[in-house]
C-alpha cells in the first residue's frame, strides 16, 4: 500500500470538499523522540527535516487534509504522543 503524499490536484479537491484539518502537539513540553521517530517512520523525512516538522507540531501546528492529519496523528498516538485534531470544515 502507497502511503506517499496524494496528488497536489486530490489534495486541493479535498481540501475544497472537506476543508482543513489541523494537528498540534498537545504537551510542548514533552519530549520529541518519539515524535522524530514517528515523522522518520511515517514519512521517512531526514532528522533535519523531521526536526523543522516536529517545531511546526510544536508551535503552531501542521495543516492538511483530514485524512493526512488522521494518519499522522494515528502515527504519533501508537508512539505514546498526544495529539490536538482541529478541523476547519
Amino acid at each position: 500500500m502507497d502511503t506517499g503524499p496524494a496528488p497536489e490536484e486530490i489534495r486541493q479537491a479535498l481540501l475544497t470538499e472537506h476543508g482543513a484539518a489541523g494537528l498540534r502537539l498537545a504537551h510542548k513540553e514533552g519530549s520529541l523522540v518519539p515524535v522524530l521517530r514517528a515523522l522518520r517512520e511515517l514519512h521517512h523525512l531526514s532528522l533535519g527535516e523531521a526536526r523543522l516538522v516536529a517545531a511546526d507540531l510544536q508551535a503552531a501546528g501542521l495543516v492538511g487534509t483530514p485524512m493526512e492529519i488522521a494518519y499522522l496523528a494515528q502515527g504519533l498516538r501508537v508512539r505514546s504522543v498526544a495529539v490536538v485534531i482541529t478541523s476547519s470544515g
